[in-house]
């Protein structure tokens, strides 16, 4: 009977110290991952090339609209090319009839590099080219990854992946 009462309390005597440490290490680490999370996401600003309007584009670029699984659609080139400075002439449209904000990123098949990449666009802007002097001028499998936000809370409201080629000048 002695036995059974000393075991008890040294029991009770383990849970008061056992359950203020698991405590204190629940609350360090919600707050080390709520500290990860705010630092860690930086959300995308507006793109400064951002055009109000429909681009006009020559017909060799095969500007066209993909439909995703979502509810927005992506206009852009099926072609894209390398200028001599850099630019990727790619024609990244937001329809008006979209509801999301729209940025994209054009990301080297074989390495996952990015190669190029937007900010974010409102519906009824586009951007002609974006630029990146440091890209090699060869042609590249690239993925073209297109992110969309439910609004400036940056919710996600789908990625969609484009499997293209870009062409060297």
């Amino acid at each position: 009977m002695r036995e059974q009462l000393l075991s008890s309390k040294m029991e009770a005597k383990r849970r008061r110290i056992f359950i203020p440490i698991i405590i204190i290490i629940s609350v360090i680490s919600v707050g080390l991952l709520i500290f990860t999370l705010v630092t860690w996401f930086k959300p995308p600003s507006h793109d400064d090339s951002a055009v109000k309007g429909t681009p006009t584009v020559d017909e060799h670029y095969l500007y066209g609209t993909a439909q995703t699984g979502y509810d927005y659609v992506i206009q852009m080139a099926a072609n894209l090319y390398q200028q001599e400075n850099g630019d990727v002439n790619l024609y990244f449209t937001n329809p008006l009839s979209n509801s999301v904000l729209l940025r994209c990123e054009i990301i080297d098949r074989d390495t996952d590099k990015v190669l190029y990449k937007t900010g974010y666009i409102v519906p009824g802007e586009y951007i002609e080219s974006v630029n990146n002097s440091h890209v090699d001028n060869k042609a590249y499998n690239v993925i073209v990854k297109v992110y969309a936000y439910v609004d400036e809370s940056f919710e996600s409201a789908g990625t969609t992946e484009l499997s293209l080629n870009l062409q060297p000048w």
